[in-house]
Parts: structure tokens; sequence; C-alpha cells
């Protein structure tokens, strides 16, 4: 699993973009990844070389990463084992991006444990995502975004979405969209920062799935926030999946929840 991106010279294209790119890593299939500057930091972020303008893009949010250890204490690195959102972002159909959590993939010496833990949600951190998801749309040539979320990542995603005016649709995957509710459910610290249950309804499209087998985010924990957000024209429900399998099989379904955009 790759950790650090490696520097690498840029390929014409990247150091045309707007896109604030540092260095370029091929992840294969077509697919670059690559670091932006958001908001005075630094996220990972990836998408085809050969990208083309688009009307609408897709910007899947990577989860929470390696938060902890498995005694609780915080991790050295919130780089994930496994980047489920950036496999959803790979098989997403139609023109699509990903985009990275503070601090994963990166080298950033403004990180702290801060980042990946208690603030993870925080006012900086929606601020760097939004940035980042501007920088990306700008690079695709691209009017309006749909926002994609999986786990924390789909926080993150309801959060952007509220501040933004440009937004085709939000579809949050097992994501904790009651942060409290949440971590109250899990025993776990109260977090920092923002919450989705306190935003009003987001008035763009809306799919919020959850896994009716997945432990970490239980449906009936976030169910009451997803279906306020969504309002009665949003798609609220939970398939027979687990917290990160098996999502990626059915992003076609999954974006076909969507009303189509133009």
């Amino acid at each position: 699993m790759w950790r650090r991106l490696t520097p690498l010279f840029l390929a014409p294209l990247l150091i045309a973009s707007p896109v604030a790119a540092r260095h370029a890593d091929p992840l294969g299939d077509g697919w670059m990844r690559f670091e932006v500057a958001a908001a005075g930091r630094t996220l990972a972020a990836a998408m085809p070389s050969d990208v083309r303008p688009a009307r609408t893009l897709t910007i899947v949010i990577e989860g929470d990463g390696r938060a902890h250890d498995r005694r609780g204490r915080a991790s050295p690195d919130p780089t994930p084992d496994r980047a489920v959102g950036l496999e959803l972002a790979r098989a997403w159909p139609g023109p699509a991006a990903w985009l990275g959590r503070p601090c994963q993939y990166v080298q950033d010496e403004a990180c702290g444990p801060a980042d990946w833990t208690t603030h993870r949600f925080s006012e900086e951190a929606a601020a760097m995502t939004d940035a980042a998801v501007s920088a990306l749309m700008s690079r695709a040539g691209a009017g309006r975004v749909v926002l994609v979320g999986w786990s924390g990542g789909g926080v993150m995603a309801a959060l952007v979405a509220a501040r933004r005016q440009d937004v085709a649709g939000l579809v949050t995957i097992a994501a904790p969209l009651d942060v409290a509710a949440w971590t109250r459910s899990r025993g776990l610290s109260p977090l920092r920062g923002l919450d989705p249950a306190d935003l009003p309804p987001i008035t763009a499209p809306q799919v919020h799935l959850t896994g009716a087998f997945d432990p970490v985010v239980r449906p009936a924990v976030v169910k009451e926030t997803a279906q306020r957000l969504a309002g009665p024209q949003g798609l609220v429900a939970t398939w027979s999946e687990r917290h990160d399998c098996c999502w990626v099989a059915r992003v076609d379904e999954i974006a076909a929840g969507l009303d189509p955009q133009p």
C-alpha cells in the first residue's frame, strides 16, 4: 500500500493545471495521484491524467483512515491501509476525482494528531476540503460537483455541500452523519468541530446509504439526520452491506440514485 507521494517530474498537463500539483504518482488505468494546495495546507488528490472538460465532476472524499491504533491511541499516520474512497472514485461512472483527508498520503509539517482525531471535522478541515474541491473542479473545467463521501468522508461531504452553491448531488455511504450520537453509541470521546446534525436541510439531490451489517455506523444512529438533510425527495436507505464492503461493486446503482443532472 502506498504511503507518501514520490516526487516525480510532472507531466505537462499537471504543470499547466490550475491545481497547485506538487508531486505526481501514476496509479494505473490512466489515474494520477498528486498533491493540491488547499487553504494553506496540502491534501492528496487523484483523477485521470487525461481529464477532459466536464459540466459536472464527482469528487469522492476519503474516510477517516487510521485515526487510532487498536488500543485507542492516536496513530502516528492517518493514511488508511485501504483507500475505499479511492476505489469508489475509480469505479464511479462519468468524470470523477478523489480527495484525501488532511494528513493522509502527504508530507505536511503542520499536521498533528488532532487533525485526524478530535478535530477531524473542524472548521479548518472543512475549509481545506472546500478549497480542494474548487481546485479539482477548476482542473476538470466543471461548473457543478457531486460530492460523495465514504464513512467519515461522508460527514465532510455534507459539511462542504452545505457551504457551496454549485452542488449537483450529495452521496454519503456508511457515514456517521450525526457525529455526537455516533460517538455516544460507540462509547467514544466527543469530537470537537462541526456536525451535519446541526446543518439545515441541503437542497441538492441526495443519497444516504447505511449498511445493515455495519457495526461501525449503525443505521438507526444516523437515519434521522440523513432524512432531515435529504428532505422528502432524497433517498435514505439501508442496504445489505458492511462498513467497508461491498459498496464499490454497487457504484452504478449508487450513482443512479441521484436524479440525472444536466
